[in-house]
């Protein structure tokens, strides 16, 4: 069959990880993984050791860059400046040297666990953790986040604490935010009147959800879903899943993982146009996306704040769709999309 528009995308996605008295996901850094657009180009790097810089309180040139980014946008809105905690950046510098030698899914510790290490107090805590290649691009891609514009021009948060280890071209920023003193900040017990039990309301019936695909995992469940919702949301016909295609996709993840590289040509199976055709795939035109994150949402937000990503998505040509998704020590997950129309 003639094999048009191949559309290779490549990113692994920036993790964001919101934690602390309240866990929950936001981008990446999207909540979540790493601003780290690349198109499939990505190079390995020589050898590395950790470059954590000492705790001071004069920050280095890119945590510098970074704070100035943060709040020349809180400026913007008419909020204050969040005032740097030195404490937070020896332990975002901590983080970031971490982060160098285990990658995104190999830090120890909780955000939580770690604070109270520290003594520091808060009621609010965030977490946003970057792979980029500059800190400029970093943020680029962070301020898209709908979670981490929440985070960061809120009121929330009054300290930061930013740090910065590189690896190579690549720069690992972990950005940490607090508010309030923690338990000194609460009221004590008995000090409110107890709550009426609350009225009785009719809550509407949910909205009818897709069917689960079997053999699908979890996340590729999920992240089928996300797909679909976007392209109906533009007028489009879902996707529907080919099952060889997941096959050649989670082999696809597999492989990425094992060898440990990100990018669009494998050393085992080549192109990915060669290796669905390898494994008896057939299409008219055929697409890739490739993401690395901590989790589906975080991944799916960046791939739709991505121009090219978007674009394989909401391509009216693709009809079907294989998803695999593979647990990575570098990234928390590796995602890949395979398009085929």
């Amino acid at each position: 069959m003639n094999k048009s528009l191949k559309s290779l995308v490549g990113v692994v996605i920036v993790a964001l990880l919101v934690l602390g008295l309240f866990l929950s996901p936001a981008l990446a850094a999207v909540h979540g993984g790493s601003n780290y657009l690349d198109g499939g180009k990505v190079q390995k790097v020589p050898a590395y050791g950790s470059q954590i810089q000492p705790a001071a309180t004069t920050p280095t040139p890119e945590e510098s860059r970074m704070l100035a980014l943060v709040n020349q946008e809180r400026s913007k809105k008419g909020l204050p400046p969040i005032q740097t905690d030195s404490r937070l950046v020896e332990l975002a510098r901590q983080r970031a040297g971490e982060m160098v030698d285990k990658g995104f899914g190999g830090l120890p510790g909780s955000l939580p666990q770690l604070l109270k290490a520290k003594g520091i107090s808060y009621t609010y805590a965030a977490q946003t953790l970057v792979l980029a290649q500059s800190v400029d691009s970093a943020y680029r891609t962070l301020i898209k986040s709908a979670g981490y514009q929440k985070d960061v021009l809120g009121t929330k948060y009054d300290r930061i604490g930013v740090g910065v280890a590189r690896q190579g071209s690549r720069l690992y920023i972990v950005q940490l935010l607090v508010g309030g003193q923690g338990e000194s900040s609460r009221q004590q017990p008995g000090s409110q009147p107890a709550p009426n039990p609350p009225e009785t309301q009719l809550q509407p019936d949910p909205a009818p959800q897709p069917e689960p695909i079997n053999g699908l995992t979890v996340d590729e469940q999920q992240m089928l879903q996300l797909v679909n919702q976007e392209r109906v949301r533009y007028g489009l016909a879902p996707l529907k899943v080919d099952m060889e295609l997941v096959k050649v996709a989670r082999l696809k993840a597999k492989d990425m993982v094992e060898k440990d590289y990100f990018s669009h040509t494998s050393p085992t199976y080549g192109s990915p146009f060669e290796m669905m055709s390898r494994f008896g795939i057939t299409y008219r035109y055929a697409g890739e996306n490739l993401a690395g994150a901590p989790t589906v949402e975080m991944a799916h937000e960046n791939l739709m704040n991505s121009p090219d990503h978007r674009a394989n998505i909401l391509n009216a040509n693709f009809k079907e769709i294989g998803i695999g998704v593979v647990p990575s020590p570098r990234y928390g997950k590796i995602f890949v999309q395979m398009f085929i129309g």
